[in-house]
């Protein structure tokens, strides 16, 4: 059945992986990026690639989150909505962006501040029907109510250092769960690898925080191949012991431990990690493999510009550029 129903399914989408995946940027584009000496010349450098329309009159920090966020924006409606793709992979890519602005209404009401500042534009649903319950998917509502419910204190109020890894627990969760509904064992096997890195990212950011292990354990979910019962095992050691034992994990091949335990660079190596992972799926001639292997890329790809270009805007030394990512270019 499955030789039968990958190419109807996925014929379509994968031919056009096929020539989009030749536009993605080369390791010396990147080298080329970090190697400019400012912005202005990073942005010559993109203008003869697909992000050179995008950026060309961007001048602002803002300007550059705008831009890439269209880019994204089109290739979701270019390429995912269009491609005949199974609801479940959809969603299953769409995902990043609703649950950020669930994080994002829980963190208004926490601090007050308003949640449009802190929204991700390319959710479908908008921040406001977390601010007030209504419109909202079932699925997401019932989001709404696990985050609420795991980030909240005994007096019933939101704790704001509980927001994050709760909202990434139900987050993960999800995954797992749209993965089993596209009846693939291959996106099953990517979202247990995302849950993985997002144990790994939970049981460092307690550690760090000092939070009992009663506390910590309740962000853990399953799907991975790290067990629940392995993180708390760490627990018994000093965080920087765990991160070099996490770094021995297969998964971190040539990552450092110290790589680990700096947050601002985490999230840019687990982009880079999903990238080896669906290193492989770029081979397989017909089927979700290909298609999920090139929107994961081109989701890195955007990480990894936001960085390199917010920070040669910001005047950031390039070899602190390019020690932020190593991991990736």
């Amino acid at each position: 059945m499955r030789v039968i129903s990958d190419p109807i399914r996925y014929g379509f989408a994968t031919g056009r992986v096929r020539v989009l995946e030749t536009r993605l940027l080369s390791r010396s584009a990147f080298e080329r990026l970090l190697d400019a000496p400012d912005f202005q010349a990073q942005k010559r450098v993109l203008s003869d690639t697909p992000y050179g329309g995008y950026i060309e009159n961007v001048t602002t920090a803002d300007g550059v989150e705008h831009a890439l966020d269209e880019a994204m924006a089109d290739m979701y409606a270019d390429f995912l909505e269009r491609a005949n793709l199974p609801e479940s992979l959809i969603e299953f890519f769409r995902a990043q962006h609703e649950y950020a602005n669930l994080r994002a209404a829980l963190k208004s009401e926490t601090l007050g501040i308003p949640a449009q500042g802190l929204a991700d534009p390319l959710a479908l649903t908008p921040v406001e029907a977390f601010e007030t319950g209504g419109g909202l998917s079932a699925e997401m509502a019932k989001a709404l109510t696990a985050a609420r419910k795991m980030a909240s204190t005994n007096r019933e109020t939101l704790d704001p250092d509980s927001i994050d890894p709760a909202v990434d627990t139900v987050y993960y969760a999800r995954l797992g769960e749209l993965a089993d509904e596209s009846d693939s064992k291959f996106l099953r096997g990517l979202a247990g690898s995302m849950a993985d890195l997002g144990n790994v990212k939970a049981f460092l950011r307690a550690r760090q925080k000092e939070l009992p292990v009663a506390v910590a354990e309740r962000y853990f979910v399953s799907g991975g191949s790290m067990k629940r019962e392995w993180f708390i095992s760490l627990y018994r050691i000093p965080v920087a012991d765990a991160a070099v034992e996490i770094a021995r994990q297969r998964m971190f091949s040539g990552v450092g431990s110290d790589t680990l335990l700096d947050p601002s660079r985490f999230d840019i190596v687990a982009e880079k990690i999903l990238a080896r992972v669906l290193r492989e799926a770029r081979m397989v001639a017909i089927g979700p493999e290909p298609v999920v292997a090139y929107a994961m890329a081109r989701r890195g790809e955007s990480s990894a510009l936001r960085a390199l270009l917010i920070g040669k805007m910001a005047g950031a030394d390039t070899d602190v550029l390019r020690e932020r990512l190593r991991d990736v270019v």
